[in-house]
């Protein structure tokens, strides 16, 4: 008798853990979750979209990848000869999966003209250096002829060096059963447990010595995109994106934002780029926390004011008035 009640307590137990795990898979999916997008590894950049992907993620938002592992608004109706203009950036640029293609500053650029045709390239976790690498030997990811790109940087990127697959949370083939479960885990690890295994026992150096670095390397960031420009095939126009808290303290931040209107001075005079802003002196008259989903990424609406000022901009001497 003791025997039956042991066995059908475990037969309880391993039932109730099965209907749990169902009824979590099944919700989470629900959600947008089970079938995140996937990348290819590259020895060259580090990584790019899968093509010909087209997936419903969070919201309902669909991600959708062309033949070449663009992403692209696959509603937009455009001519075979149409120019083809390709943004090239970090998760700021590519939006998330939270965003629609539809919903993309890159799509807004283009929309309702056939003759533009807006191929996005950006990247999460992307840096200046993969973006640089990118636009230089573009030949080799696509055979079509872009007539310009469009760089958008994010203050930052030009630390992340050359971000590579491997040290990203991200999927090169779809997750096992259960997949929405799995991903979930797999978010947990790269959040919250990779970076407590880090080894923060090494010295650190002091406050000052660690802004000479800091700034040293962005210095030969910029260096080494003005070199990838130069090597580009086609325009190119450069792009600052300001994080919020360049307008929630101003002042602040001041030394950084001047800093960067002196990078994008300096980049300005390679012939190959036709424009350069810092899109902060846009933006700041008309600036809503609402542009913002955090302290760098943007909602439904900033992307859509986002394509606003990128078209606005002339010159990076005209955008400061």
């Amino acid at each position: 008798m003791k025997l039956k009640e042991s066995l059908f307590n475990l037969f309880l137990g391993i039932s109730s853990v099965a209907i749990g795990i169902f009824i979590c898979e099944l919700s989470t999916r629900s959600l947008g979750l089970g079938n995140p997008i996937l990348y290819n590894s590259d020895s060259l950049v580090g990584y790019r979209l899968k093509p010909n992907q087209s997936k419903k993620r969070r919201k309902g938002a669909i991600v959708t990848t062309d033949s070449e592992g663009f992403r692209f608004d696959p509603t937009q109706t455009k001519l075979l000869t149409s120019e083809i203009i390709v943004f090239v950036g970090d998760s700021v640029t590519y939006g998330g999966s939270y965003i629609d293609d539809s919903e993309l500053f890159s799509s807004y650029y283009c929309s309702n003209n056939e003759n533009l045709n807006c191929l996005n390239s950006g990247l999460n976790a992307w840096g200046t250096y993969n973006m640089g690498r990118f636009i230089s030997n573009f030949s080799i990811y696509s055979k079509r002829k872009p007539s310009k790109f469009l760089i958008v940087i994010l203050p930052g990127d030009e630390s992340r060096n050359i971000m590579s697959l491997s040290s990203q949370p991200f999927w090169e083939y779809p997750p096992k059963h259960p997949k929405a479960i799995n991903e979930i885990l797999n978010y947990i690890f790269w959040r919250f447990i990779i970076p407590g295994l880090r080894d923060t026992s090494e010295y650190k150096e002091n406050h000052q010595d660690d802004f000479i670095v800091k700034s040293t390397q962005i210095d030969l960031a910029w260096k080494d995109l003005n070199n990838s420009i130069s090597s580009s095939e086609s325009k190119v126009e450069i792009f600052v994106t300001p994080p919020r808290r360049w307008f929630e303290d101003s002042k602040l931040n001041s030394s950084e934002i001047k800093k960067y209107d002196q990078y994008i001075d300096l980049i300005s005079k390679n012939i190959k780029v036709a424009k350069a802003c810092n899109l902060y002196y846009l933006i700041k008259e008309e600036y809503s926390p609402k542009y913002y989903v955090d302290n760098v990424h943007l909602s439904k609406l900033g992307h859509k004011k986002w394509a606003k000022y990128i078209k606005s901009c002339n010159t990076n001497n005209e955008s400061k008035n």
